[in-house]
């Protein structure tokens, strides 16, 4: 095992995504801090006439925080996939690779390993660092927030956020781990066109399934599997959980008659709980299978790759 030639792929990854990977989201955070304190310091905040104690701003902070960071690394992670698999045929960086004793599928699966681990625990890092540029905006500009919280409080809170939410986006990312394995493959066989052909051999797969199963059009196994694999991580009955909705009915993130979000910090109370909920409720079966068909697509790549692409 070369666990050299194991890390400078990854960082190999890292440094040709550098782009969208650091550069952007610094930019995106650098934005918010600048624009905000811009707002509050030269235009003011007038709308905002509630007493918040900071904490539950905080909370939320990081919440909204994950939440954008969520959707752009989802979207980062189809292009870099897209890319990943056929970028080293680029100026002949494949005689490199191949010099190496290393075999293709076993870059390839590196490749997917630094985009199901490696990519989304430095989005979750932007997290952090966004949360505490809200921490120092609540700081320097307002002073709605009442009871300011030490230094070691927000750590505590980050720590505690992040562990429960990278679990749960882990889990999320290997669900939906066979579209990226879907685009990656295409990558191999059509470069630049994998994009493109992601989303048109579905849909003439569906097409042709329609057209052939003579019942108007109210059947389709390829779309029903795509649309199981978009809406379907957890099993029906994590609804009915009616000791679980009881315990969950008490958070508002509204104002109240005291203008205070208690639902924030109600949220950070009960994660630990709806964390397990959330894990119990996984269609497990189903997403070891879609990890199956990852697998399978990484090596039908890797085998056209060994033996039709010399560089």
């Amino acid at each position: 095992m070369n666990i050299k030639a194991d890390i400078a792929i990854v960082k190999k990854e890292l440094i040709e995504h550098k782009g969208s990977l650091f550069t952007a989201p610094a930019i995106l955070v650098a934005l918010f801090f600048v624009l905000v304190t811009f707002q509050t310091l030269l235009l003011g905040f007038e709308d905002f006439d509630h007493v918040v104690p900071f904490h539950e701003v905080f909370i939320m902070a990081f919440v909204a925080s994950m939440a954008f960071f969520s959707i752009y690394m989802l979207i980062t992670l189809f292009f870099y996939y897209a890319d990943a698999f056929s970028a080293d045929r680029k100026n002949n960086g494949l005689l490199f690779w191949k010099s190496l004793p290393i075999s293709d599928l076993r870059i390839l699966l590196l490749k997917l390993l630094t985009g199901t681990l490696v990519i989304p625990l430095i989005i979750l890092c932007w997290v952090v660092v966004s949360s505490v540029a809200s921490y120092f905006i609540g700081l320097i500009n307002y002073n709605e927030f009442s009871g300011v919280i030490a230094p070691w409080t927000a750590l505590s809170t980050l720590l505690q956020l992040f562990a429960y939410l990278a679990v749960a986006l882990v889990i999320v990312l290997l669900w939906l781990a066979p579209f990226y394995a879907w685009v990656a493959m295409l990558s191999v066989f059509f470069k630049k066109w994998a994009i493109a052909l992601a989303f048109v051999i579905p849909l003439v797969l569906i097409a042709v399934e329609e057209i052939f199963s003579f019942d108007a059009f109210q059947t389709s196994f390829v779309a029903d599997f795509i649309s199981q694999r978009f809406k379907g991580i957890v099993d029906h009955s994590i609804a009915s959980d009616a000791a679980f909705n009881s315990r969950m009915s008490d958070m508002d993130f509204e104002f109240d008659s005291d203008n205070d979000l208690r639902g924030a910090v109600i949220f950070l109370e009960r994660l630990p709980d709806m964390l397990w909920h959330f894990i119990s409720h996984v269609r497990w079966i189903s997403l070891l299978g879609g990890l199956a068909v990852s697998g399978l697509f990484v090596y039908i790549g890797s085998e056209y790759r060994r033996r039709f692409i010399q560089g």
